[in-house]
């Protein structure tokens, strides 16, 4: 099976300025190949498929996942010939065909929310006459028409897992998703469901994946409010969530809800920030010689919050993503650390 064949005329590679500029196999066929038969991810399209800036893109919206990221994702859902398959997220359609190869004589269904992507997919499998199903839609309702599935597989990154997929997945199926982080990208869960429906799981490795449009948020509100703004100082520097994956992990697990980012200024200082949309509440840390600053505005003290995982983390004996797992029912999840016993409860906010 070649990705080559499922891969639209035009693909988007970032540019060092930072703009995403497509590529066309009819005018450069040669870099064109060099990008699809690369071990890395290929963007397919960026802003929604929008031209707002003539031409140009700014945000991957989709994607044909990297090569080695599909290997582990479909070793880690394990499937064998005749099951019932979902994917959410049909993307090129290369992933459900692969789906569809290790099924056979299976079914597989892929969703996908873009009728433009969902096209294009459909058009590719039927090209190469692979019995796959495409389905435009929201992908977190699931499929229930062809409901229950042995093995549920999402290529973008969630929040939560939408109560759908526990429904429509029988019990003893698999669940292989990436649950987005705040720091980094998400990691990769592969969840059992238990006979009570609910599911079970670990994490295993970082997952680079867009995120599921009905679980984006606002990336950013630091700066909003600056007149409200509370000025502190301390001399603990975090550095670690925003640096290292497992760190930042492990917080974001106990900080659900909350976006980060680094922004370097012209002194080689480097600004932290973390945001939470829900709230209006946001945190940013400017580093200094002694002592930092500290602002934070909103109903919730962020960076205390954050400076406080942070040693929880540590005191914990700096635990990497592999330590922590997930469970799931149709009221929430839930993080834990080492095993379900151990729950990593929630910081809902902090009084100001």
């Amino acid at each position: 099976m070649r990705r080559e064949d499922f891969i639209p005329e035009t693909i988007w590679i970032r540019r060092d300025d930072g703009w995403m500029v497509p590529v066309r196999h009819s005018d450069n066929p040669e870099a064109w190949l060099r990008e699809v038969n690369g071990s890395e991810a290929v963007t397919t399209q960026v802003d929604d498929g929008s031209d707002e800036y003539d031409g140009k893109g700014i945000i991957p919206t989709s994607s044909s996942t990297a090569g080695w990221l599909m290997d582990k994702m479909l070793t880690l859902l394990d499937v064998r010939p005749g099951m019932n398959i979902l994917e959410i997220g049909a993307g090129t359609g290369y992933n459900a065909a692969l789906l569809a190869e290790r099924a056979e004589p299976g079914s597989v269904a892929t969703i996908e929310v873009d009728p433009i992507v969902a096209t294009h997919a459909r058009a590719a499998l039927a090209r190469l006459r692979l019995p796959v199903t495409v389905i435009t839609g929201d992908g977190a309702d699931g499929y229930a028409q062809r409901a229950p599935f042995d093995r549920t597989i999402a290529t973008a990154n969630v929040f939560t897992v939408p109560p759908a997929w526990l429904a429509q997945t029988r019990p003893g199926g698999r669940i292989v998703v990436p649950i987005a982080g705040s720091f980094h990208h998400g990691a990769l869960a592969c969840l059992t469901v238990a006979a009570d429906g609910a599911a079970h799981g670990r994490f295993h490795g970082e997952a680079p994946f867009m995120y599921m449009r009905n679980q984006r948020r606002v990336r950013n509100m630091w700066g909003t409010d600056e007149r409200t703004a509370r000025i502190t100082y301390t001399g603990l520097h975090p550095i670690e969530p925003f640096t290292d994956f497992h760190a930042g992990f492990a917080v974001s697990t106990r900080m659900q809800g909350c976006t980060t980012g680094r922004r370097p200024e012209d002194d080689g200082t480097e600004i932290l920030w973390i945001s939470h949309h829900p709230s209006g509440s946001w945190g940013s840390f400017i580093p200094g010689t002694d002592r930092h600053e500290v602002c934070q505005s909103g109903p919730r003290n962020l960076w205390n919050e954050l400076e406080d995982t942070y040693r929880w983390w540590i005191d914990a004996g700096r635990p990497d993503h592999t330590r922590i797992g997930i469970t799931v029912t149709t009221e929430g999840q839930t993080f834990w650390l080492d095993t379900p016993e151990h729950t990593l409860p929630s910081i809902q906010g902090s009084a100001v």
